[in-house]
């Protein structure tokens, strides 16, 4: 998890961002940046609040369902209160009004204050509400934007996490590209993936995607996979709050056509160079025109080129910024993990390829979190 260390720090730099804005104190609703500065991560379904110098003397206070706080949490946040999520195994039908209620009878005789910072794009109205009255702010401040950009710039606990999804969601490319052969159903082979994904975590993650062979994207089908196809995986994983995003494509049933195995060959070589590309201070729309350009080199991608982003940041959330993107982009700089994913698909190849890494931007170079071969495997 999340070191305790770097909790405090992000902590630090966090009131720092919120004092240059003038800014007295910050509500957080979504469990994700509650996770990223306190290293509890809440369940994504229940409704949580952090109350960030809100109760003077730069103080924070953390309202989550019971059951959820360990001792590690007392030692970045000053004060956590409960409320009963569940009776008896049974869920109680109105969470946020339970939560509310607990930070309602906290905030009596509160101070009020000028600037409260919140997040926009999750607070409940009910919770919004009892904020006002309780801390009667002259305005309230969007802080949604300064929390990503915080984000953007990985710490290293951080980035330990991450090369370990990494890994989780690699076991899962491996167990399903045992499961892979003709006849198979793409939903047994993404139930492998997601077994082996499991197994290799030691607990529940998730772990889906793109599963679906012989097009060009979309999940897994009812449906048999036939010999001939290029099978893309396109996988996600989410362990402990941080995601990995990688791509791999698979051959099924026999030796790959001359022509698949030269998009191969040239996807794999654009994927190999990636690295080169990933320097502070770059745009990420350069990137991205970069990658079209390798692309196009080869004659059956000449006029179609790259036909999606080129890869993402990626963290906390799947997709995050700077974006690799023809009109969307971003500045690079360093502690940004992104994801790259060149690809190229034509009917005749049934259907294209696409290899996707995740690197880490330093100083000193790009550094691949994921190190796995990438190999055009023919699955019989």
């Amino acid at each position: 998890m999340l070191t305790t260390a770097g909790c405090r720090a992000r902590q630090s730099r966090f009131r720092e961002r919120l004092a240059a804005l003038h800014i007295d104190a910050a509500a957080l609703s979504d469990y994700r940046d509650i996770y990223y500065l306190t290293g509890i991560l809440l369940p994504d379904k229940l409704p949580a609040l952090m109350l960030f110098d809100a109760l003077g003397s730069g103080r924070t206070l953390l309202v989550a369902p019971d059951e959820r706080l360990t001792e590690s949490v007392v030692a970045v946040v000053d004060e956590c209160l409960t409320y009963e999520w569940s009776h008896f195994g049974t869920m109680n039908p109105n969470p946020v009004g339970l939560m509310n209620a607990v930070v309602a009878a906290r905030l009596k005789g509160a101070q009020t204050m000028r600037r409260l910072g919140w997040q926009a794009e999750s607070l409940p109205r009910l919770c919004a509400n009892t904020l006002d009255c309780a801390l009667q702010p002259d305005e309230w401040v969007d802080i949604d934007a300064t929390l990503a950009e915080m984000q953007r710039r990985k710490d290293p606990d951080e980035v330990e996490m991450m090369a370990r999804a990494a890994q989780v969601n690699l076991a899962g490319y491996t167990a399903a590209q045992a499961a892979i052969a003709p006849g198979v159903n793409e939903l047994a082979v993404l139930a492998a993936g997601q077994r082996g994904a499991m197994l290799k975590a030691g607990e529940r993650v998730y772990h889906d995607g793109d599963y679906r062979c012989g097009q060009f994207n979309g999940p897994a089908r009812d449906r048999r996979i036939e010999a001939g196809e290029i099978y893309i995986i396109d996988a996600q994983t989410c362990y402990r709050g941080y995601w990995s995003d990688l791509s791999r494509a698979y051959i099924v049933g026999g030796e790959p056509t001359a022509l698949q195995q030269s998009l191969f060959d040239h996807i794999a070589a654009i994927q190999e160079s990636v690295a080169d590309l990933l320097k502070p201070g770059g745009d990420g729309r350069d990137v991205w025109r970069e990658l079209d350009r390798r692309i196009r080199a080869h004659p059956a991608l000449a006029e179609t080129g790259l036909t999606h982003h080129g890869g993402h940041g990626i963290g906390l959330r799947l997709h995050e910024m700077p974006d690799i993107n023809c009109d969307r982009g971003g500045i690079l700089e360093v502690g940004n993990v992104l994801s790259i994913e060149p690809g190229g698909y034509i009917d005749e190849a049934r259907y294209g390829v696409r290899i996707e890494n995740t690197y880490l931007i330093t100083e000193s170079g790009a550094v691949n979190l994921c190190e796995y071969p990438v190999n055009f495997i023919a699955v019989k």
